[in-house]
C-alpha cells in the first residue's frame, strides 16, 4: 500500500461517519448466508486495490466506477437488486435492477468536431424535451441507478441544463461531461447550487495545438483550461478527461498532462482509450491509434506509479477499471446510455437500439436489454462488435433492435471479471 492511501485510510479509520457506514453496509449484507466477515474484508479490499482514495467535502472517492462513499448514492448502488433478500449474492453475480451508471446524451450538437467522437451520424435526431428528460431522470432514479452522467455532444449548449441537473436528487451522484465550452464561473456555481457533484472536462494534451487539432477548434484548449479552473472555484469535484491514442502513450507526456491538470484545478484525471466508433471506423493505420494488451498494461503501470505521488491528481484509467482484473466491461449490465432521441444503447460507443423511452418505460427496456447482454464481459464490447454494427446499419444508426439482438446472442460470456469471481 502506498503512502497516500495509508494516510487516507488512517483518516477514514477515525472518521465516525465511515465506521457507521461500514456497519450499516454490513447489516444490509449479513442476512445473506453467502456473506461473512471474511468476504466483507475481501469486498472492501477488492474495491480499494489499485485505487487512490481522494476525500472531497464529507465524502471519499474510491473509483469513478462507484458513487462516493458516505453519499446516499452509495446505498442506492447496494440496494439496486431485484429481490429484497440475499442482496450480497445478487451483487456478486451482477444481478441488478439498474445499471451502476447511465449516461444521458442531452444533445448531439457540439461546437467541436472531434476525431474520435462516437456521436457522429446522429446530428439529425429529434432531441427529447426538457420535460421528457426530467421524467426519464425520475424513472432511472426510481429503478435504482446510482450514477447519472449528462453528456453529448456538448450538454452546455442546452439552455435548460440547470433544470435538468436540478432534477437529479441525492439518490444518484451526478456528473456533467463537457468540452469546457460555455462553462463560466457563474454557470459552474449555478450547476453546483443545483446539486451537480462532478464535472469531467475534455483535455487531450498538455500541448495546446495538439488538443485544438483533435477537437478541430482553435478555442478548445482555452475553453478546457478555463473550465477546469471555474469548476474547482465553484466547489465541484473536477476531472480532466483525456483520450490517449496509442502513439501518444508516453509516460513523460502523460505526466506533463497530469501536472497541467493539477495546476488548473483537477482532482482527478480520467484516461480513456480510443474506441472503434465514429470517424475511426474509416481511419487507416489504426494500429497507431487502438491499444493492444501490452499498451493497456503499460498504461495501467503508469496509472499506478502516478497514484503513488502526492503532487498529482488521482489517476483513473478505463484500461484498469474495465479490465478482467477489476470490474470488466459493463456495456448493458453495469452501464447504459440513452441517446438524444431517447433510445437505449448498451453504452455510449455502441449504437445498438434496444427501444425508445417514448414507447416503453426505461425500467422495462433496460431489463430486456440486460437479459440479452448477460454478465459483465472480459474485454471491451464496443471494440468487439462495432465494425459489424456500423456495417449492418448501412449508415442508419442506431442499429435495429432485431439486428442488435442477433449480435448480442453471438457475444455471450460465462466468465466473470476478477472482482466478481473473488467474491463468489
Amino acid at each position: 500500500m502506498h503512502l497516500n492511501n495509508l494516510k487516507m485510510l488512517t483518516k477514514m479509520t477515525f472518521d465516525r461517519n465511515v465506521i457507521v457506514s461500514l456497519y450499516k453496509i454490513y447489516n444490509i449484507f449479513k442476512e445473506d448466508r453467502n456473506f461473512n466477515v471474511s468476504k466483507y474484508i475481501k469486498l472492501i479490499s477488492s474495491m480499494l486495490t489499485g485505487e487512490k482514495i481522494v476525500s472531497f467535502e464529507d465524502k471519499y472517492i474510491i473509483s469513478a466506477f462507484l458513487p462516493p462513499l458516505l453519499s446516499k448514492a452509495f446505498y442506492t448502488n447496494i440496494m439496486a437488486v431485484e429481490k429484497p433478500r440475499n442482496i450480497f449474492t445478487q451483487q456478486i453475480y451482477a444481478k441488478r435492477s439498474a445499471p451502476i451508471s447511465m449516461y444521458l446524451c442531452l444533445t448531439n450538437k457540439c461546437p467541436n468536431n472531434c476525431v474520435y467522437c462516437s456521436a457522429k451520424n446522429r446530428i439529425n435526431e429529434k432531441e427529447l424535451t426538457t420535460e421528457e428528460w426530467i421524467n426519464l431522470i425520475k424513472d432511472i432514479q426510481d429503478m435504482g441507478t446510482p450514477l447519472i452522467g449528462l453528456t453529448g455532444g456538448e450538454p452546455m449548449v442546452r439552455e435548460d441544463i440547470f433544470d435538468i441537473v436540478g432534477a437529479i436528487d441525492d439518490r444518484s451522484t451526478s456528473t456533467l461531461f463537457t468540452s469546457g465550452y460555455n462553462l463560466t464561473l457563474e454557470k459552474a456555481k449555478e450547476l453546483k447550487s443545483r446539486g451537480l457533484f462532478s464535472i469531467g472536462i475534455s483535455l487531450d494534451s498538455y500541448d495546446k495545438d495538439k488538443h485544438n487539432c483533435n477537437r478541430n477548434s482553435e478555442e478548445a484548449f482555452d475553453f478546457a483550461i478555463n473550465a477546469l479552473q471555474n469548476s474547482r472555484k465553484a466547489g465541484i469535484y473536477t476531472m480532466a478527461q483525456t483520450v490517449i491514442v496509442k502513439e501518444e502513450l508516453d509516460e513523460e507526456k502523460l505526466f506533463k498532462l497530469f501536472r497541467l491538470a493539477k495546476e488548473n484545478g483537477a482532482h482527478e484525471v480520467k484516461i480513456l482509450e480510443p474506441i472503434l466508433s465514429g470517424k475511426l471506423l474509416n481511419q487507416k493505420d489504426l494500429d497507431k491509434v487502438l491499444y493492444n494488451a501490452e499498451d493497456r498494461k503499460k498504461l495501467i503501470d503508469i496509472q499506478h506509479r502516478a497514484n503513488k505521488k502526492g503532487n498529482l491528481p488521482k489517476i483513473t484509467t478505463f484500461a484498469y477499471t474495465e479490465s478482467e482484473e477489476k470490474y470488466g466491461c459493463g456495456a448493458g449490465t453495469q452501464h447504459s446510455y440513452v441517446s438524444a432521441s431517447g433510445h437505449l444503447y448498451p453504452c455510449d460507443f455502441v449504437p445498438m437500439n434496444f427501444g425508445c423511452i417514448k414507447d416503453k418505460a426505461i425500467k422495462e427496456l433496460w431489463k430486456d436489454m440486460n437479459a440479452l447482454m448477460g454478465i459483465p464481459k472480459i474485454g471491451c464490447f464496443a471494440q468487439k462488435v462495432n465494425k459489424e454494427v456500423y456495417e449492418k446499419s448501412k449508415g442508419q444508426l442506431p442499429l435495429s433492435k432485431e439486428e442488435s439482438i442477433n449480435i448480442c446472442k453471438k457475444c455471450t460470456s460465462n466468465k466473470y471479471p476478477k472482482y466478481y469471481r473473488n467474491l463468489q
